[in-house]
This record gives C-alpha cells, structure tokens and sequence, in this order.
C-alpha cells in the first residue's frame, strides 16, 4: 500500500491510523497481526474461518493443559508415593508439550507486535504481557524439570487464548467500525472499459479521438491504471467509475448521494459526470478529468479519512492517560512482585503480577474514544454528512443556539415564477419570444427565473443591442422587429412611459410586498405581460425547525431581506429572523451570542457565509456537494437536506454520549481491577477473562453508533424537484 508522506500510516487490515508508524506493512495490534498473517488478505470471510480454526486448536490444547493442571493440584495433598510422584511427572511433561503450540500459535504474533511497538519507540501492554507468560511458562519448566513444585501452564495457555480473543474482537470492531467509510469506497467499479481507436488509448495517441468511432475497440482495464484523458464506455447499470464529461451518448445518471436529488439527472454531450453514480439507461462515452483518488468521492473519502485521524478533547484525554498508563502499570506491577516475593514466594509474585498487567491492560482505554469515533464518522459519511473530525463532533454535540443564513439555505437560493398573465391573450406567444431572448444571456437570478420558466420551442430573435440598467433591467432591440422591447421592474416601466392595462394593474395592485417580487415585459408604449417570482422555503425548512426545537436550541435566521419579508418568514417558521443585517452585523450578533455562553452554530452556504461559519462554535455549509474542502465550516451537508442537521446534531450528542460512557466504564474497571490484583485476590485466568468482557463491552456500545439511520433522510425520496413546463394556457395558477 502507498503511503503520503504527510498523511497517517494506516494498520494494513483495519486501515486505522498508527501513531508512530513508518511506512510499510504495520498493524496497530496484534489482533490485525493475527487475522492478516491468517488469511494473507484484509477482511475477507476467510479470515473469520480461519482465525476461529486458529484460536479452536489453541484451546482445545488450552483445555487439555487445564485439565492435566488440575489433576496435578488435586494429587498435590495426597500421600507421597513413587507411582503419584511418576504420575505427576507425566502430567507435567504432558502439559508442556500441550503448551508449547499454543505459545508458537498465539505467543509469537504477540511477541513480534511488541517488538515492532519497541521499534516505534512505544512501550506497551504487549511487552508486560510476553514478560509475565514466559515467566509463568519459564518457572513451570523449571518445576517440570526439576520434578518440584507447581506448574502454571495453564495460567500462559489460557492468557494468550483470551488476549488475542479480545484483540481479535477488537481488530473487527476497528474494521466494523470503518465499514461505512468502505461502503463509500465500493461505490467506484475496480474494472473500467477503456476505448480503443485502432488499437490505441487516448493516452497513447493524442490523435487516437480524431480517428473513426466506427473502428475502435474496448480494453478492460484496473481502475488505478486510468489515467487523465482517457475515453471510457459506461454501458446502462453501470456506475461511472470516475469524474469525467459525456464525449458521446445520453444517459439518466443518478446523482442522489451528492446532490440529494432522487430525480436522475439528464446527461449529454458534455455534461459533468461524478465517479461512483449510477448510470440508469444509455450508453455513455466519457473522457476523464480526474484519476479515482482525486475524483469527487475519492476527496470525500480522504477528508473522512483524515477526520479519522483528527483528535477530539475527549481523544486526547485518552491519549494523555495511555502516556502515563505503562510507567503507571510497571510499577505497580513491579511492587506487587516484590511485595508478594518477600511475603508469600515466588509463585504468587508471578501469579499476583500478571494479574495487575492483565487486568490492566488498557484495551478497553484505548478502544473507548477513538471506536466511537470512527464509527460516528463513518455512520455520517455516509449518510450525506462530512465532520472535520472528532473535535467537530464534540462541539456540534454541545450546540444549544443555532443561526440560519436565510437565502439558499431555508429558502431555495432562487426565485421561480410562479404565476404568468398577458394583458391580451394573442399576445402570449409573442411575449415568450421575446421574454426569451432578452433573458437568454444575461446572468441576473430574475432574468435566470424567467428563462427557465419560458422553454419556448420557437425560433428565438437575436439581440441587435442590449442595455443593462442595474436594478432595473433590460432594454433590447431585436432582429426584424421595430422599436425596442423592455424587460425589467414597474420603475422601468414606468421610466419609459409605458402604461399597464387593467389586468396587469390589478396584478400589481394586489402583488404581496412580503414575499414576491415581479418582472414585467412591453414594447410599443404598453405592457404586455407580467411574471410573478417568489423565493420558495425549502420543503423541509419546517421539518428542520420542529427537529431542532425538540433537541432545545435556540434558533434564528440572519438575513439581509427587508423587514416585512422577514416578519413574514418568522410567521410562516415560527422563529425569530433578524433582516436587513449586513455581513458584519451577523458576525456581531454571533460574538454576542457567544459573550453569553451559548455554544453557536452558524448554517449557510460556506461561500458567501464563510466569516459567519468562521466565527461560531460550528461552522456548517449547505449543499457542499463535491466540495467536501470548505475551510470555513466544520461540518460539511453534502446533500442539500435541511433535516441532516437535528439529525447530525442528535446524532453527535449520542456519539459523544458514547464516549463519556465507554470512559467512565475504562477507568472505573482500571482502578478497580489494578487494587483487586495487587491485593492478590484476582487470579491471572479471571483477570484475562474480564479483560475480554471488557472490551467487548466498549466495543459493542461503540458499533451501536452504525445503526444512527437519520430517518428524515430515509423519507426524502418524496420531495422532488419539479419544474415548471411550457407555457401552455394564459395563466399558470400557484
């Protein structure tokens, strides 16, 4: 695996990060070490086969040292006869024979994964572990030699089965924990077909596409050999493999992880495709723009991989402790061998020392933060929601006052028209063509509005001039037709003189200031149609207040509207709107709010927002998309969904819920355990057993984190976008 010099080497199974790690093959435990050695593959089904098989040999030996051991305590206070004494020395003999697989089978993986942590300058449990089963297993030697004493065979058989148990369990849960961020991986095909021209690639021949499509060919190829430029064949239920534009063919693709949109997108020639969607129908040839890794979803995965790598407070809380945690731990242990060496031998120091390390080992420490974490980041990714790492997700956790930009974020970002009258209903088809040609290049959001509204299939006169008056709107002389043609606001119209007729001025009469504006349309001294545009609220803009209010934050809407425009959406959403701010007005309302102490999170688009999103506690962009970068927000909706964020919010304060539980039950069990131990009264089997339990308690509170399903994303295939058709009768009712 290829490692970036600046990024973090990852475990080669569970492909977490390893703190220390120089590039190469390196496991972050000794459970990865196992399962990988194993099956020579990364989490396979095999490797479950296996490592069962691995670990019921081990104790199925395990079992039988245990019983041999027992039979030997039990003999232990009978009378001393040469036939009890040849009998003992066979069980002892027997046991050692029966350990030594287990210690070849289990010992060594352990053993070398505390020399690689040697290695990286890190001193481990892994090191006191090997030191306490080669003691136990070294003074049982000796007895069995010696024909003397006990044996404590079954105190290292039984040690190294539950350890690399528990590290197994771990190893899976790491990689159960990561599985979203893999689920977001296999969205891209490992095979692409690669168009042939003659037997030759784009990249090989720069002339290839000027040559004849009627004679090319079709090259199967691994996804990391595509490279830029190439022309690749996407055939019907396919998913595009990598970003690129259509070159030949129409296609519907669906689009409905970055954009959210359930309706499938209309590809054609040159239309921008994103690696990992599906293509419904058609048959596409494309041309790449960028290689997998640096594609859409290959950004989205890095940015959730380097969240992964990322520490939140809570993490480095965790790490500070483990920094101390070995010395800590040594030193008990040391103490308590001591102690129980002068008072009651060399047995119980071994026995009572083991079990300090045993019980001590900071499994479930370690597992408590970062588990939860990679499987809260996980579990948004991919559900639509990138978190800039654990940090990010302990501060959104703490939100209790949320502020929304208005435009583009609880409204639509356009207006659309919703209502069309003509004065004289001959004129209809005469206003589209021209309202279509005075709008069809200019970028203004109310020229946009009304040409997507006027999908005219008629021959469009061509512009001889035009004049812009900012704020206004258009003045235009077209082909073949006298005089000029108005295009803009009533103050235009009224500028020029030109009069409404009865409908249209009962229109404008009537036209509700709050909430809607109009675009009207003449030439020849009157006015001869109106547009009506509003600015919609989102279908869910109602769903995220209801969601937010019942997660108890303080909610209001920031906006530069005009005041009765935001009296009216205060009305029509139930929460306070503060308008006609200007940019710096919004970022003095938020350091205000946070003077009060209020932990704030600030919504918008991330672009026109981005001071705003700076300044509060949790920045959180809108409709990222593909731009999964955004520096300014701490959170990233990929999908245009307003109902993510109580979802993302309630969400993150299960996640950090989580954490705070899995920490308390670590140091809880550490302290406990450590004064049981070091008092004797713990033996080494017992504490290895609870080291397990342990662990898998963490870890299985940690995975519930997989199941967080936002059900308000599940439901937004209802919503769809619907536009507006051709203009078919007079008026087009709301």
């Amino acid at each position: 695996m290829s490692h970036d010099s600046h990024a973090p080497v990852r475990c080669d199974y569970c492909e977490l990060p390893v703190p220390g790690a120089q590039a190469g093959p390196v496991y972050c435990c000794s459970g990865c070490r196992f399962a990988a050695a194993v099956t020579h593959e990364k989490g396979e089904v095999g490797e479950s086969r296996w490592m069962l098989t691995g670990l019921g040999v081990s104790l199925f030996f395990s079992l039988n040292v245990v019983m041999l051991t027992m039979a030997l305590w039990a003999y232990a206070d009978q009378p001393e006869t040469r036939f009890a004494a040849a009998l003992a020395d066979f069980l002892r003999w027997i046991a050692l024979l029966f350990t030594i697989p287990v210690l070849a089978w289990l010992g060594v993986p352990l053993a070398r994964n505390a020399i690689d942590q040697l290695k990286r300058g890190q001193l481990s449990t892994d090191l006191l572990l090997m030191t306490g089963v080669i003691a136990a297993f070294g003074y049982s030697v000796v007895s069995t030699i010696r024909s003397l004493g006990h044996v404590y065979f079954e105190v290292s058989c039984v040690i190294l089965v539950l350890v690399t148990l528990g590290r197994w369990l771990e190893a899976t849960g790491r990689r159960q924990a990561s599985e979203a961020l893999h689920a977001l991986e296999t969205l891209l095909p490992e095979m692409a077909h690669r168009v042939l021209y003659h037997g030759k690639s784009v990249s090989e021949s720069p002339l290839a596409s000027s040559l004849s499509l009627g004679r090319r060919g079709e090259q199967e190829i691994p996804l990391e050999e595509v490279q830029v430029g190439d022309h690749l064949r996407v055939r019907a239920t396919e998913r595009i493999p990598v970003d690129g534009k259509v070159l030949h063919g129409t296609a519907t693709v669906d689009e409905q992880f970055f954009t959210g949109e359930s309706w499938p997108a209309a590809k054609r020639p040159g239309s921008k495709l994103l690696g990992g969607t599906l293509n419904l129908d058609g048959d596409l040839v494309i041309e790449v723009t960028a290689p997998p890794q640096q594609g859409a979803l290959g950004r989205l995965v890095e940015a959730v991989r380097q969240a992964q790598a990322a520490k939140g407070h809570y993490e480095q809380l965790a790490d500070s402790w483990a920094r101390v945690f070995f010395p800590v731990i040594s030193l008990i242990a040391l103490g308590t061998a001591l102690w129980h060496g002068v008072h009651t031998g060399a047995e119980a120091a071994i026995l009572n020392s083991l079990a300090v390390v045993l019980i001590a080992c900071p499994c479930a420490l370690a597992l408590a933060t970062p588990l939860a974490v990679w499987a809260a980041l996980g579990t948004a990714a991919r559900k639509g929601v990138l978190l800039h790492g654990g940090e990010a997700l302990e501060r959104l956790a703490n939100i209790t006052a949320l502020r929304f930009d208005k435009t583009g974020t609880l409204t639509t970002g356009s207006p659309s028209v919703r209502h069309f009258l003509c004065e004289t209903p001959g004129d209809r088809d005469e206003i589209l063509r021209r309202a279509a040609a005075l709008t069809d290049s200019s970028t203004h959001i109310f020229s946009r509005a009304v040409r997507g509204f006027v999908e005219t299939t008629e021959l469009i006169p061509g512009l001889e001039s035009v004049q812009s008056i900012p704020g206004r709107g258009l003045i235009a002389v077209l082909h073949g037709i006298s005089g000029e043609t108005i295009l803009g606001s009533l103050r235009l119209m009224n500028e020029k003189q030109l009069r409404s007729g009865p409908k249209i001025a009962a229109a404008i009469q009537h036209l509700d200031q709050e909430s809607e504006s109009c675009v009207l349309i003449g030439w020849a001294g009157e006015v001869r149609g109106l547009f009506l545009l509003k600015e919609e609220l989102r279908a869910e803009s109602i769903e995220l207040v209801s969601g937010c209010q019942e997660l108890g934050l303080d909610l209001a809407v920031l906006t530069g509207d005009l005041k009765v425009r935001g009296a009216n959406l205060s009305r029509e959403l139930g929460v306070t709107v503060h308008a006609e701010l200007l940019p710096e007005d919004k970022l003095r309302s938020i350091r205000q709010l946070k003077q009060t102490g209020a932990c704030v999170g600030m919504v918008g688009d991330g672009v026109n927002d981005a001071p705003a999103l700076a300044l509060a506690d949790v920045g959180i962009a809108m409709g990222c998309g593909t731009d999964v970068t955004r520096e300014s927000a701490d959170v990233c909706l990929i999908r245009d969904d307003l109902r993510m964020i109580p979802w993302s919010i309630g969400f993150a304060r299960r996640a950090v819920s989580t954490i705070r539980q899995n920490l308390f039950w670590s140091f809880a069990y550490n302290g406990l355990g450590v004064v049981l131990a070091a008092c004797g009264w713990l033996h080494p089997a017992i504490a290895a057993a609870l080291m397990v339990i342990s662990s898998l308690m963490v870890l299985g509170n940690s995975l519930r984190l997989r199941e967080g399903e936002p059900t308000a994303s599940d439901a937004h295939n209802e919503f769809t976008t619907t536009k507006i058709p051709l203009v078919t009768a007079e008026e087009v009712p709301q």
